[in-house]
């Protein structure tokens, strides 16, 4: 009640809806340009700019997200699209910011849509342009500045185990994400549970895959999971149940976009088809036809075996006409 009075809207689906298409074999999670993403109807959501806290945008630099989704038994893909007029994937000048895009799961009732809150928290997959480019190779400081000199690193301690010639990457060492040598993916995988809280789940638990293309000043980017993972902290995804709650934002770095800085959409709809039915699905139906019938023929037979009661006939009475 008092998110509402604040004017921050909590979980409820304000009327759109995004249909996801259930495609049988695999999903292009790898391909954002691929023509099976030609059979997803695309949702157009529209996009304000993030002014409930700072660093607030008054005016959206991303207008509108084009969404689509596709399924099958296993793992969704969700397809986010929007026209970026440039292609920003580098944060390591002091002024550069990535583009990014985010889309975020409500994990409960009642849920704020900023952030979350104690009482209903988010599941956010987060891709990073900057992450994405980091897949075929790191990019560090030294890109950016060739001549820079290279500074001393600390030796390692004489005969014993040190942190190595790069000790002094303390990120890397306390094992934060955005230190990491190596990518595995463009998407990080967080929880939240209101301002401020914005945790990145461990190692094991980043299953979110990422696959980007840009063309022609448009993005094009696919996040993709397992549908079924275990996994207490993400989303439950089902084919066919009650419609996920999400929502949707976009990055144009190029604007300076970054951390809340960014345009963000109200609350969506996800809506999973209902799996296809086999005979093995359909037993009970079955089952139930079977006895109608066995029912059926049994009052039947009952039936036919009684004797005509009621059904009219010449009369075996006197005659009282008092004829001649």
């Amino acid at each position: 009640m008092l998110l509402s009075i604040v004017g921050i809207p909590v979980t409820a689906a304000q009327g759109t809806t995004v249909f996801a298409v259930r495609t049988d074999g695999s999903l292009p999670v790898d391909a954002p340009f691929d023509a099976a993403w030609d059979g997803a109807r695309p949702t157009e959501v529209v996009l304000s700019g993030q002014a409930v806290v700072p660093p607030r945008l008054l005016v959206p630099s991303v207008p509108v997200v084009r969404v689509r989704s596709l399924v099958n038994d296993d793992q969704i893909a969700i397809l986010l699209e929007w026209d970026d007029a440039t292609r920003d994937e580098s944060v390591l000048a002091v002024d550069s910011f990535s583009d990014a895009a985010a889309i975020q799961f409500a994990l409960g009732n009642g849920t704020s849509i900023c952030m979350g809150q104690q009482a209903g928290g988010l599941n956010i997959w987060h891709w990073k342009a900057d992450w994405a480019a980091d897949l075929a190779g790191r990019r560090d400081i030294e890109d950016v500045h060739p001549a820079m000199p290279d500074d001393r690193h600390f030796p390692v301690n004489q005969g014993g185990q040190g942190p190595g010639p790069d000790g002094f990457l303390t990120g890397q060492m306390a094992g934060n994400p955005r230190s990491a040598a190596l990518r595995t993916s463009s998407v990080e995988d967080l929880n939240a549970v209101g301002f401020g809280t914005l945790t990145p789940q461990t190692p094991d638990g980043q299953n979110v895959s990422g696959a980007s293309e840009y063309r022609a000043g448009v993005w094009r980017v696919v996040m993709s999971r397992r549908l079924s993972n275990g996994d207490p902290n993400d989303t439950v995804l089902r084919a066919g149940s009650a419609a996920t709650v999400i929502a949707v934002a976009a990055w144009d770095g190029s604007r300076g976009d970054r951390n809340g800085q960014k345009s963000v959409s109200i609350w969506l709809a996800l809506s999973l088809p209902q799996k296809p039915m086999g005979l093995l699905d359909m037993w009970p139906f079955l089952l139930m036809l079977v006895l109608a019938l066995v029912l059926s023929g049994l009052v039947m037979l009952y039936g036919s075996r009684q004797p005509a009661v009621g059904l009219g006939g010449p009369s075996s009475g006197p005659d009282w006409g008092g004829g001649e």
